[in-house]
């Protein structure tokens, strides 16, 4: 089967509704690089909703302008990149970044993050984002090892409140 890397729409609700509760088990097992915006959806219809009205504004001060983009392979979506499009919001600049993402447990060292955070850095360069802020916890191996496959060049390490620490990189998106 052909990947393919799209927003979603309505006739996505199963396969969105699988995908995140694999995502919510393994975060509530305790697996620390799950992100922390991973939740339970009761309507998926107003999430969707919600999600493509972020697209172009928020009413949430210091929140971002976000697409989320998901990777799906047949049936299954597979991963999601959320692109923040304002890195002045919030913490973003500190820690959050332009990027988060995540990958299934079931999906993950297939390469998959790598063709949707080549394919996110395309739509920076399109908005003229010559300059991506991507990070990830210190110890996240696969995670830093995908940043640095698609050019990222470390800047610097940030201690979290909570005492995690974070690699910050930077990738020209030209």
């Amino acid at each position: 089967m052909e990947y393919k890397i799209r927003t979603l729409n309505i006739e996505d609700k199963n396969r969105f509704e699988k995908f995140n509760n694999d995502l919510l088990k393994e975060k509530n097992s305790g697996f620390r690089y799950s992100l922390s915006t991973i939740k339970e959806i009761n309507n998926y219809e107003e999430y969707l909703v919600e999600r493509n009205k972020l697209e172009n504004y928020t009413i949430i001060p210091n929140y971002s302008t976000m697409t989320t983009f998901y990777y799906l392979d047949g049936e299954d979506i597979c991963a999601k990149i959320d692109c923040r499009w304002e890195l002045d919001k919030g913490n973003l600049s500190t820690e959050g970044g332009h990027i988060g993402y995540i990958t299934s447990p079931n999906f993950r060292g297939k390469g998959i993050m790598y063709k949707l955070l080549t394919f996110a850095l395309t739509k920076y360069n399109k908005r003229n984002i010559k300059q991506v802020f991507i990070t990830a916890l210190k110890d996240n191996k696969a995670s830093r090892a995908t940043i640095e496959k698609v050019g990222g060049i470390l800047e610097s390490y940030y201690e979290r409140e909570d005492g995690e620490i974070i690699a910050r990189y930077w990738v020209t998106t030209t």
